[in-house]
């Protein structure tokens, strides 16, 4: 008995630690309101969730876990992204000039239609993602792991590719 109290209770603990990473309130705000501009989602676990049209303009979403959530048409201006789980993201004709996605996985993530100019992608996981017709004019891209993305339609003036890994496998040589 005195085990199994302290096994829900040590659980109880981990889940706690878990929710608190992110500021539950603007979470909260969030789901309820789909708005959250400059709020802290930093950490947040956020997985599968339906979030078409949100905006969250300027939030911090470092860290956070978003896998294989619906962000159609969202706002997500100037975003801190930095080492986000976004794998299998569908950001469909979503706004994301200005995001910082450094070091994010957008593995598999559907981007078709973004606007990701002026993002920092630098170091970004980008494998089989779906890029076509996007704006990635004045990105940065350095780095960016692009195996297996469809691109075809993507802008890409004036973008920084240099160590890039472009869909073949071939390493971008910036000129």
């Amino acid at each position: 008995m005195k085990r199994s109290l302290a096994i829900a209770f040590s659980l109880s603990l981990t889940l706690g630690a878990a929710v608190m990473a992110a500021n539950p309130t603007q979470v909260q705000k969030l789901l309820n309101s789909g708005e959250c501009v400059n709020c802290d989602l930093s950490e947040a676990s956020l997985y599968s969730y339906v979030l078409d049209g949100v905006n969250l303009t300027g939030a911090n979403l470092s860290g956070a876990a978003l896998q294989g959530s619906k962000l159609n048409s969202a706002t997500l201006t100037k975003i801190n992204g930095d080492r986000a789980n976004l794998a299998l993201v569908q950001f469909k004709d979503a706004n994301l000039q200005g995001a910082n996605l450094t070091k994010a996985n957008l593995f598999g993530a559907d981007l078709r239609n973004a606007d990701l100019s002026g993002a920092n992608l630098q170091e970004a996981i980008l494998e089989g993602a779906d890029l076509r017709g996007a704006n990635l004019n004045q990105a940065n891209l350095q780095k960016a792991n692009f195996v297996k993305a469809k691109m075809a339609g993507a802008t890409l003036e004036g973008a920084k590719m240099g160590g890039a890994r472009m869909p073949d496998g071939s390493e971008y040589k910036q000129k």
